[in-house]
């Protein structure tokens, strides 16, 4: 009874066994073995594991003295590398990673995809021939849909040379929405497993009353694991042939970035015709780090002209270049830095006998913060300035500072009281009466603030009242000491609350002074919040360099503030300066929103009396926007506009652009018209078009 049972059991459920030999792994529904001809046959959800790959098909045959696996149906091969392959039909060896497989689909680690009539992989050579390949990366493998794909390689035969680790095409078209856009003989591209290798990157195609026609061919050269250089050569129709390159070396202690370009292009001279001369420029940055406590390193970056790099598009919106070498060590306890600077002005506004070189400035500072034991918290600070000029004035001057404070609270009540002593020593030629002089100049200060807290089930709010004395003698010294590092001065609302506002050494804020003024912010559980500064300085003598220009040019400074609001559609800056009659001296606003794929941004700013040599007022608006019209289509726009001195505002800078993007290219048309360049650019207007290719 129970052995007819059993039988009964074996025929109606599936049997599921498993065949191992030498690293060879076999699974299936059944398996059946002739011993005769040494063939085992295994059919139904079949596995097979040799060593790191895995196959699987709806049946094979293996023959054991061959060590040859035939898989029919459905087969999929997964590799190591992550790339996997699909057929309908393979031959392989036992390891399963050389043979003949028909009608082949093979999904890349990166996502790529080749398709093929047949592959044969010859694993003696390293290398798979394919034939009748399509190559694209566009689209899944997993994908059944009928869509036509973007791009795609098509070639007679293709090589997967995997010890050059590159995919060799022959006779090879490039189709876009299945239509021939290029032929070319041979064509190579790397392999998934290469992150770079030397080759030609995407072109740029344009046009633009400077340059004419430009072609733009970008080259990649991988000259190690820590190095590279890349090479953009332009040719234009106007200016000729324009080359730029860009070298990185890295390693564990140092890194290297030489970026250099060369051409000879035209140049606009005063009062003389235009002609040709060589133009070009050198960017340098190196740091090494010569221990655990030293960093050695420089910044060079000289341009021939002042207008080469914003006319070749290599301008990173400086007015003055820097050349700087430096040396720093140190912790967040002590440490010590030597820095030497040069400067090279791009602009007419900067008088270039008057810039100065640093040679140099040397820092060092130490803090008590390891103590934690300390009573009070004390930082010092000594510094070194050597500064020369090509007109003579020339200053070496030694400069010591040492604060210390101490916090308190009192029923809810901040308190801090702060102490600062200066100890300087300037030259004779850095003084307007020509003798040595110094200056011992001490203050000490109280800080009071009172936060309010409010607690709702859905949102917090916090309000901070705060005030600051401070007190110090009168500095008479000014009138003597020639002011080189001071001069920027602006109160706004993100240094309504410090000891002193000047930027350098040269000059400190003196007599009695109160800072005044209350923060707000409220945050809300659904992510929105809103926040605000208000304050004032009031100061019992007026400063010597406050000028019209910085808002504290009398004892009762103009009011600054900032407003924000945040909102998951909407954000909101504002950033405003008031003088005592309520006239508004500045203003700045930042606004982004973006609703159903519609974004705008929006920026303006207007400073009074700014100190410039076309318009005391400046005035600016900036706008923008971005509409997705298609799945993959978007239409942008942006706009520069000057309002200070127009009856109607004119536009500085205006762009255009339509853009498709998806997972396997970019394709953009853009257009740009520039008027907000000065010295000897005229205004730009360029129309580029570019293709990108992703997947190579």
């Amino acid at each position: 009874y129970f052995f007819h049972i059993y039988i009964l059991i074996i025929f109606v459920i599936k049997s599921n066994l498993l065949f191992a030999n030498n690293n060879f792994y076999l699974s299936a529904e059944k398996i059946s073995k002739n011993n005769k001809n040494q063939i085992i046959t295994a059919e139904g959800e079949v596995n097979i594991i040799s060593r790191d790959t895995k196959l699987k098909a709806n049946k094979i045959t293996y023959d054991i003295s061959l060590q040859e696996v035939y898989a029919i149906g459905n087969v999929v091969i997964n590799y190591k590398n992550g790339n996997i392959i699909y057929a309908d039909e393979a031959k392989l060896e036992s390891s399963l990673k050389s043979g003949f497989i028909k009608n082949i689909g093979v999904l890349l680690s990166n996502d790529s995809r080749i398709a093929a009539s047949s592959a044969n992989n010859v694993i003696k050579k390293n290398k798979t021939v394919y034939n009748n390949i399509v190559f694209t990366s566009c689209k899944s493998c997993k994908k059944t849909d009928k869509e036509n794909i973007l791009w795609k390689l098509k070639a007679k035969k293709a090589t997967h040379l995997k010890n050059s680790k590159i995919i060799l095409y022959e006779n090879v078209f490039l189709e876009i929405f299945d239509i021939p856009v290029v032929y070319v003989p041979l064509f190579y591209h790397p392999d998934p497993t290469v992150e770079s290798k030397t080759g030609l990157l995407t072109p740029k195609i344009s046009n633009s009353n400077t340059f004419g026609r430009v072609y733009e061919q970008p080259i990649f050269f991988n000259l190690s694991s820590k190095s590279n250089l890349a090479m953009n050569t332009k040719l234009s129709s106007k200016e000729g042939p324009h080359i730029a390159t860009d070298y990185k070396k890295i390693s564990p202690s140092s890194k290297l970035n030489f970026k250099s370009s060369l051409t000879k292009g035209s140049k606009v001279r005063l009062n003389e015709p235009t002609k040709k001369e060589v133009r070009g420029h050198i960017d340098f940055q190196y740091f090494n780090k010569v221990n655990s406590n030293w960093l050695f390193g420089t910044n060079i970056k000289k341009s021939s002209d002042k207008s080469y790099l914003t006319k070749y598009g290599l301008s990173e919106g400086e007015s003055i270049l820097n050349q700087n070498i430096f040396l720093e060590s140190g912790n967040v306890y002590k440490n010590f830095s030597l820095d030497m600077y040069k400067f090279q002005s791009l602009s007419d506004e900067y008088d270039s006998a008057k810039l100065p070189f640093i040679r140099p400035v040397i820092v060092a500072n130490w803090n008590n913060l390891y103590d934690k034991d300390r009573d009070r918290n004390y930082e010092n600070s000594v510094t070194f300035n050597s500064i020369s000029r090509s007109n003579g004035q020339n200053v070496d001057s030694m400069h010591f500072q040492t604060t210390s404070d101490k916090k308190y609270i009192y029923n809810g009540l901040l308190m801090k009281n702060l102490t600062q002593l200066n100890f300087d020593l300037y030259s004779n030629k850095g003084t307007n009466n020509n003798k040595n002089t110094y200056k011992f100049f001490p203050q000490v200060g109280i800080d009071f603030s009172y936060p309010l807290l409010s607690h709702t089930k859905d949102s917090a709010l916090l309000l901070k009242p705060r005030v600051q004395f401070f007190f110090s003698p009168d500095d008479f010294k000014n009138d003597i000491i020639r002011n080189e590092d001071s001069l920027d001065v602006d109160l706004s609302s993100s240094n309504i609350f410090d000891i002193n506002r000047y930027s350098g050494l040269d000059r400190i804020e003196s007599g009695i002074r109160v800072n005044y003024g209350l923060s707000l912010k409220k945050n809300i559980n659904n992510g929105n919040s809103f926040s605000g500064v208000l304050g004032r300085v009031y100061n019992n003598n007026k400063q010597q360099l406050f000028n019209v220009d910085s808002g504290l040019e009398k004892k009762n400074s103009e009011i600054v503030g900032d407003l924000a609001f945040k909102h998951k559609i909407y954000q909101l800056k504002y950033d405003y300066r008031v003088g005592e009659n309520l006239e508004l001296n500045r203003n700045s606003i930042e606004a982004v929103t973006g609703l159903n794929s519609f974004n705008i941004n929006l920026s303006y700013i207007q400073l009074r009396n700014f100190a410039s040599s076309k318009n005391n007022d400046t005035e600016q608006v900036s706008y923008g926007f971005s509409k997705k019209i298609f799945n993959n289509w978007q239409f942008r726009g942006s706009q520069l506009r000057d309002l200070a001195g127009a009856n109607y505002s004119t536009p500085i800078r205006s762009d255009l652009g339509i853009i498709f993007s998806n997972d396997c290219a970019l394709l953009q048309i853009a257009y740009v018209r520039d008027k907000s360049y000065d010295i000897d650019i005229p205004t730009v207007t360029n129309l580029s078009f570019t293709i990108k290719l992703f997947g190579f």
